[in-house]
């Protein structure tokens, strides 16, 4: 057993570790308090004119571009400058804040200053409550201090945020509201986003690839003031550890002559499990992560040349609660004989299409023409980019870039139709694309050289930190309240690699970092602590989590 001695402060710097968009759950205060304000002071946003936006969508659509779906307005809103504020007895504080925009489909946030302290929680929800998400809390604090939500539908969102101190220092701006004009899908109020002949990944088609589904997810991607769509998925490495790579096609990473920046891609929206339950099914839930860091690409988006891939880290491990899968591969240049797609067109749930055997065999892409099958006759469409080429092994091999496959033939009456060619960048090109580390896929996905051509796909490997309620359950603190010695039991959640912090409230350091491998009982002295609550923080590689205490 170690002794932790917290008889002194020390002055340090903290970096936060990395965090997704991972809520806790739980419901808004304002919900069941009374003798609240009534009335929630509205920020009302300029509609943005899209005369020129749905102009410049109609050509870039026909160029198999990154579908565009949203706008960003610019705003500054924070606790300071807008809402109102509710005062308890207790000394916390509520803070709430209507946001509209005109005519919009749904509307999400994106925060220029994020950072809040232990007991804060963020709510955002329908102003009929029936769309919530939150609460949002310092786990997903990141070291940029930026933040994203998911889209909220109607035109109307409520921002409430808790704070148990009502004179707490955080960080707290809002710099810009999505503005979603296409692609969004809620069977409320919106129509269908995708074409009449896709085919549910839960149809009968998907049978043999409930496994593989759990590796793709919707993009809702943000770049030079401008929301996107695309698909992409989870990938294995020869390391078999859940490192969350994911791969998507270079043309996403690109709006016009500008490339994602690191910024922007700490507030892309990865959004898991968005599929029906049901064949027929038009609804889904979605569990989301926000945020990555960039790898490895072609330049595809800009040149139009190469096998059109970006290779991303996630910037948290993907909870064991959202079941992943991480995609098995091969770089071996095959043809494949059959297999699928699995993505999100036009934004809509997740959808799956089936081909028989590649059209054209090109240099760097595959050529697929899909099939008519028992439910329908699946295409892709805007917002399918990126999504996994499987074949009849269940290996990814290829990314979509586009093509003319569609449910109906256009106007013009030739080069779109549900029996037009798709084309897939080729994973084997891919592989060593150039002998740069950011060009290539091999130096991520196979750093050691253990591969011989192909690697099987895998489940998730162990919850992570980012799991919070998983690790709250494991990782015990008692007695609590403590008076001189509280005990961390780390026998049912082992952290290698870990630093353990004290803070108080509102979020001061009391103790100097303690840094090692904790897989048993750790006691702390707090007998020099004044009475009231703490936090303790627990960092491992990626991830941060608190634990409260009381100390008597």
């Amino acid at each position: 057993m170690k002794i932790f001695t917290l008889l002194f402060c020390c002055m340090f710097v903290f970096a936060f570790s990395t965090h997704a968009q991972l809520s806790q759950g739980g419901t808004p205060k304002s919900f069941t308090m009374p003798g609240l304000h009534s009335v929630v002071p509205s920020m009302n946003i300029e509609k943005p004119d899209l005369t020129e936006v749905l102009a410049q969508d109609k050509i870039n659509d026909a160029m198999n571009k990154a579908y565009r779906v949203g706008t960003v307005q610019t705003v500054s809103i924070n606790p300071d400058n807008s809402g109102v504020w509710d005062f308890l007895p207790d000394g916390s504080a509520i803070w709430r804040v209507k946001i509209a925009s005109e005519d919009a489909l749904a509307q999400c946030l994106y925060f220029s200053d994020y950072m809040l302290l232990p007991g804060m929680e963020l709510f955002v929800y329908s102003t009929d409550k029936s769309f919530v998400l939150g609460a949002f809390t310092e786990v997903n604090n990141h070291e940029s201090r930026v933040m994203a939500t998911q889209d909220v539908p109607g035109k109307e969102l409520i921002v409430e945020l808790f704070m148990p101190d009502r004179n707490a220092d955080f960080g707290f701006e809002i710099n810009g509201i999505g503005y979603f004009y296409r692609g969004v899908f809620y069977s409320n109020n919106n129509p269908k986003s995708s074409g009449g002949c896709e085919v549910n990944v839960v149809c009968p088609e998907g049978n043999n690839w409930t496994v593989q589904r759990q590796s793709v997810a919707k993009i809702q991607e943000v770049m030079n003031g401008y929301i996107y769509y695309c698909t992409g998925s989870l990938v294995n490495n020869t390391g078999q550890n859940c490192t969350p790579y994911f791969l998507l096609a270079d043309h996403c990473s690109v709006e016009g002559s500008d490339i994602v920046t690191a910024t922007e891609l700490n507030q892309w929206v990865f959004k898991f499990n968005y599929q029906s339950t049901t064949c027929n099914g038009t609804t889904a839930t979605t569990q989301s992560l926000t945020g990555c860091t960039y790898k490895a690409s072609d330049t595809y988006g800009q040149t139009q040349t190469g096998p059109d891939f970006f290779l991303c880290q996630l910037n948290n491990q993907v909870p064991s609660s959202y079941n992943p899968h991480y995609n098995g591969w091969s770089y071996l240049n095959s043809a494949p004989t059959s297999g699928v797609c699995i993505h999100h067109p036009g934004g809509d749930i997740k959808k799956i299409s089936t081909y028989n055997g590649i059209s054209t065999n090109y240099t760097t892409h595959w050529g697929v023409i899909w099939i008519s099958t028992v439910t329908n006759h699946g295409v892709t469409e805007g917002g399918s980019s990126g999504s996994p080429l499987y074949d009849q092994n269940k290996r990814m091999i290829g990314t979509l870039t586009g093509g003319g496959s569609a449910c109906s033939v256009d106007s013009v009456g030739a080069g779109t139709g549900p029996d037009e060619e798709d084309v897939y960048g080729k994973f084997a090109k891919q592989w060593l694309y150039n002998s740069a580390t950011d060009k290539q896929l091999k130096c991520w996905l196979d750093p050691s050289g253990a591969s011989t051509g192909t690697l099987d796909g895998r489940g998730v490997c162990t919850a992570g930190l980012d799991d919070v309620n998983y690790i709250r359950a494991n990782i015990h603190v008692y007695p609590n309240p403590a008076t001189d010695f509280l005990s961390v039991d780390f026998s049912d959640y082992n952290v290698e690699n870990g630093t353990i912090i004290i803070t108080d409230i509102l979020g001061k350091t009391v103790t100097a970092p303690v840094s090692g491998s904790f897989t048993g009982t750790e006691n702390v002295d707090v007998r020099a602590l004044e009475p009231g609550m703490y936090y303790m923080m627990i960092q491992s590689q990626n991830t941060t989590v608190s634990l409260p205490f009381m100390v008597e």
